[in-house]
């Protein structure tokens, strides 16, 4: 079972883009394991603990895979649309972004809040907000923001005037 997991974290180290995973190929990889497990009756103590050691196995694999995945995707930021993990990587790129806001010593932060512009209609933890509305949001509204792509952290006035002067 881990050896499928083996030979997609080997696809995807030689690859410079992020490798698709389509839900078709997700869905038979599933299907295997699954098949797997269903036949768990047929083993004795010693068969069950090698199973233990195949799951861990996989598991770890898996978990590898992830992070292979969405170390390469902050690396390029391209993410192909029909893979089946498209929603987390957008979303991991999103985290990375707000921590990249919450650390910058260029955007505006007020006690651990960041002064956010939005770019269009949001609701936010039953807040609402219009477009060109300019609030202080916390680390995880921000994140809630970016994810619907609500707007975006506002820099400090005078980067902005550096970089229109450049």
């Amino acid at each position: 079972m881990s050896e499928v997991f083996l030979r997609l974290l080997r696809e995807e180290l030689n690859f410079n883009k992020l490798s698709t995973l389509p839900q078709q190929k997700y869905l038979e990889i599933e299907e295997r394991v699954n098949k797997a497990l269903l036949r768990i009756h047929e083993l004795d103590e010693i068969g069950l603990e090698i199973l233990l050691g195949v799951i861990k196995r996989l598991n770890t694999d898996v978990e590898k895979y992830a992070e292979i995945r969405a170390l390469k995707a902050t690396a390029i930021r391209e993410v192909p649309e029909n893979t089946i993990d498209n929603d987390v990587i957008k979303a991991f790129i999103t985290l990375l972004r707000v921590e990249k806001n919450m650390l910058s010593p260029l955007t505006v932060k007020r006690t651990n809040k960041l002064l956010y512009l939005f770019t269009k209609p949001c609701v936010i933890n039953e807040k609402k907000f219009r477009r060109n509305d300019i609030s202080e949001l916390t680390v995880v509204e921000a994140i809630i923001a970016d994810l619907y792509e609500c707007g975006k952290a506002l820099e400090k006035p005078i980067v902005k005037m550096i970089f229109t002067k450049t």
